[in-house]
């Protein structure tokens, strides 16, 4: 029955009666529905409301008309359609389990990193976190606004895979203002992140066999990277200067590559001195080996002025540098580069196009008109005496409230700080009271591939208030004490 008091107007009541009819089986398949002008005259309603309630259902797939055979329910109902026969619930023969590559295998070994990195909210202490919250959200809103009403209609279709040309002349100049790294737009590579451009150069770099050199401890979804390319990785150890130079022996097997974060050591934090930039180019020239110098978060430097980018002091073609806008801006911002000879430019090109063509255009574009407005500029002024606020708000709370458990030294750069055990301290009981405080702590054996003299966790800082800091390290003491009373 048909109400006319109902809020629902009756032709949408009428298609919801006759679709219920159809699909309990109470009008059959093939079945002839009354015409439109004899339907309204027995339910008392106007012929228009009628002929709107077949024609959704027409539209929809429930019914079917034919010139000479009136209006009929349809064979194949739009339910039927969507299920495919044979599917799991009806099959009984299991099939053989797919076999995977020794690739497969590897990329299994970032899983703790990929979960710790999208397990819920943001809290104290997560690492390698910039904070978001702080992020200019209404003037991106503003330029992405402003450039959705006047993208063009060649950028909405496709872009350069290198990037964005204006984007890449951005980058260009800011690296050779900012990082002393001198290059042209035509040397910068748009990437999906530093990850991407890592693996495009283990693809096109590496052959099997070939000697990867990586500090110890060191970002370690690159050695998965660069072993997926079966090339070995040598562990090179890390010392308060950064990458031991001393170990890089000439009995080592030649080296086809060195991967570094000179500005601030993933995870240690320490910058590579001058002295041993210098060493290190020295000996990438004797050995003929190339440089990856990945400068994640080098603009986030609290003492001092930058150390000048490897690439700047080495000779051209022998460093490839890589960065990133994920840290400086917002996480989910998949969006970095990678600066490379120019003749290697068309050998990234063709290899970015391969993977995926290129990253969005529209992000792309505002990137960009953030860049050359100078919100880019602002925006990093203003995160550094932030962060530096925040470390010095960490290091202060851990001496208040974890002396005798953690000995958190000040850093020089970087978004997070290292927390060395101190001697009798249990780093699985540390781990589980953290756990039961609600706080993350990441150790730093996670990032190592060989064992470390001394244990320590990674506290990360740059998103979290000064009061959030505090609560933190009060509820990680109390619960610390709990469990050793």
């Amino acid at each position: 029955m048909l109400d006319s008091g109902a809020d629902e107007p009756l032709f949408r009541q009428l298609e919801d009666q006759i679709r219920a009819a159809v699909r309990s089986g109470r009008l059959r398949p093939g079945e002839r529905l009354p015409s439109t002008r004899r339907l309204a005259s027995e339910l008392g309603i106007a012929r228009n409301t009628t002929k709107s309630a077949y024609n959704q259902l027409i539209i929809e797939g429930y019914l079917v008309t034919a010139r000479g055979s009136g209006t009929r329910v349809a064979h194949d109902l739009p339910e039927q359609l969507l299920h495919a026969p044979g599917g799991p619930a009806e099959t009984t023969k299991r099939a053989r389990p797919i076999s995977l590559s020794r690739s497969a295998t590897q990329a299994l070994t970032v899983r703790s990193w990929m979960i710790t990195e999208t397990s819920g909210p943001t809290r104290p202490f997560r690492a390698h976190t910039p904070a978001s919250d702080a992020f200019p959200r209404q003037i991106w809103a503003r330029l992405m606004t402003r450039r959705l009403r006047s993208m063009s209609r060649s950028l909405l279709e496709r872009v350069d895979p290198r990037g964005y040309r204006p984007l890449r002349e951005a980058v260009a100049g800011y690296l050779g203002s900012a990082r002393g790294v001198a290059c042209d737009a035509e040397q910068v590579i748009i990437t999906a992140g530093a990850q991407q451009a890592i693996e495009i150069i283990a693809k096109l770099l590496l052959e099997p066999g070939d000697h990867v050199l990586m500090e110890d401890p060191g970002y370690l979804p690159a050695k998965v990277l660069f072993e997926a390319a079966s090339a070995t990785v040598i562990p090179i150890p890390v010392d308060g200067e950064g990458l031991d130079i001393t170990a890089l022996d000439k009995s080592l097997p030649t080296a086809r590559l060195v991967y570094v974060t000179p500005s601030s050591q993933f995870p240690l934090g320490v910058t590579l001195s001058l002295a041993r930039r210098s060493a290190l180019i020295d000996w990438a020239e004797q050995n003929g080996a190339i440089i990856l110098e990945d400068d994640y978060n080098g603009e986030y430097r609290y003492a001092g002025r930058p150390l000048p980018a490897l690439h700047g002091l080495a000779p051209q073609g022998r460093v490839l540098y890589i960065g990133s806008f994920s840290k400086l801006l917002f996480p989910a911002l998949r969006i970095g580069y990678v600066v490379v000879p120019p003749h290697l430019v068309d050998h990234f090109a063709a290899a970015r196009w391969l993977i995926d063509r290129h990253s969005p255009p529209l992000e792309q574009a505002v990137l960009t008109d953030f860049i050359d407005e100078g919100h880019f500029a602002r925006h990093l002024r203003r995160m550094r005496t932030l962060y530096a606020e925040r470390q010095a708000a960490l290091v202060e709370a851990t001496k208040k409230d974890l002396a005798g458990v953690l000995e958190v030294p000040p850093a020089d750069a970087g978004l997070h700080l290292i927390g060395w055990l101190e001697a009798g301290v249990c780093e699985p009981r540390l781990l589980q009271a953290a756990a039961q405080a609600g706080v993350e702590l990441s150790p730093t054996s996670l990032y190592g591939i060989q064992r470390a003299p001394r244990s320590s966790v990674i506290l990360g800082y740059a998103p979290f208030s000064e009061r959030e800091i505090a609560r933190a390290t009060q509820s990680l003491a109390r619960a610390l004490e709990a469990a050793i009373s």
